[in-house]
């Protein structure tokens, strides 16, 4: 058995290097850029009117009008003193202008402009080149995109970005007594949350399944689903049948298939029977516990940093943060004890709370829970009023998760 940290050093150095796509931009939101980005325009192209208003030159009590200057059009230059064209907003200011004047602060009467209140020289204009310069480079490799990057991109003039690939995740749940959810359970049966559960955490995190199975607790039937998952993926999550018992076949049929075990268990509660394999090809397996909790603090502490880090993410280390206990915690000694809380900040700081329940297959006591708190294995617990490190939770916290 190992530490948290020792399993967490090897997933990381396990995990292959992210490889690199091309999308067009419609299709590249949610991906990690893999190049630099550079404008080959500057921006603004041109000095162009940052509203509806008048392109003046000088300041005068009153000002001869030339014809109106559209966006997309040439303008003629303003031939001197006293001469306005009125502009609308993205229009080219014509030379010799030197301001403009928003409309509001104009009258028009007998065809002259008069200005109730001119504004100072420059007013209103966005120059050219005053927000990139052409050839620099706008957007950095590993950029995570959003549609403000997309945006960024089609002013630096592409129609395509290189980004890192999403490694493809196949989910495998496992057990005899495992029934469908739509099922009602005869004596020994249990419905099959832990699958929904796996694929709805990670379509929410960007990583939608390309597979989801089901297998009974048989050798034979364990590996055709395991080798049908990995013909279509790059990495397998299973939940169940991976600690001692004799029916648990689910590490002998990976070996069976090729994969190395980097380890079997790991010093934590809940969720001990992690286990994490790899091939030679660099697939990766998980196998999860079958309790649901443990599926999901497995899932959050471990698997989820590992698919952050294939995708050429570099914020995959989970960021911890302090709370002021509300309640007691107890455990004992020997392994890492994570909790499910309920995390609340205040003027003086996070708050944590526990839910009513805490048992690795009490599932109802994950609602309402944004945040997982940790005591370390020599700790024997912790009284109300002590500060204690915590993660929340990757729907609660997004992106502030990671660093």
């Amino acid at each position: 058995m190992i530490s948290v940290r020792e399993a967490r050093k090897s997933i990381f150095e396990n995990t292959p290097s992210p490889t690199v796509e091309t999308l067009v931009l419609e299709k590249a939101a949610g991906r990690i850029l893999a190049e630099d980005i550079v404008s080959d325009i500057a921006m603004p192209p041109f000095d162009r009117s940052a509203m509806d208003g008048f392109a003046i030159r000088g300041v005068c009590d009153e000002y001869e009008l030339m014809d109106e200057i559209p966006a997309g059009t040439q303008p003629p230059p303003i031939p001197g003193d006293g001469v306005a064209a009125p502009i609308m907003t993205g229009a080219p200011v014509p030379e010799g202008a030197d301001r403009v004047v928003m409309v509001e602060a104009t009258s028009v009467t007998d065809g002259k402009l008069t200005i109730r209140k001119m504004p100072e020289e420059g007013a209103n204009i966005c120059w050219e080149a005053e927000d990139i310069t052409r050839g620099q480079k706008v957007l950095a490799e590993g950029t995570s995109i959003t549609p403000s990057e997309i945006g960024i991109a089609a002013m630096a003039g592409r129609e395509t970005l290189s980004v890192y690939q999403i490694p493809a995740v196949s989910v495998l749940t496992t057990g005899s007594e495992v029934i469908p959810p739509v099922h009602i359970p005869r004596r020994g049966q249990v419905r099959n949350a832990n699958g929904v559960l796996i694929s709805s955490f990670l379509t929410h995190a960007g990583f939608s399944p390309v597979k989801v199975l089901h297998s009974a607790d048989n050798p034979a039937s364990l590996r055709n689903a395991a080798a049908q998952a990995l013909s279509v993926s790059d990495i397998l999550v299973t939940a169940g049948g991976v600690s001692m018992g004799t029916h648990d076949y689910v590490p002998s049929v990976l070996e069976d298939l090729g994969f190395k075990f980097h380890f079997r268990t790991v010093a934590q509660k809940p969720g001990k029977p992690l286990s994490f394999a790899t091939d030679s090809s660099g697939k990766m397996m998980f196998g999860l516990p079958g309790n649901p909790v443990s599926v999901l603090v497995s899932l959050e502490m471990h698997l989820l940093s590992c698919l952050r880090l294939y995708s050429g993410n570099g914020r995959y280390r989970r960021k911890e943060l302090t709370g002021k206990l509300a309640c007691s915690l107890k455990k004992k000694a020997g392994r890492l004890n994570f909790f499910r809380t309920i995390a609340e900040y205040t003027g003086k700081g996070w708050i944590l709370y526990s839910p009513a329940t805490s048992g690795s297959g009490d599932l109802m006591s994950t609602r309402g829970t944004n945040s997982i708190a940790w005591l370390p294995p020599e700790s024997t617990g912790a009284e109300t009023g002590t500060c204690v490190p915590f993660t929340l939770m990757s729907w609660a916290g997004g992106e502030s998760c990671w660093q």
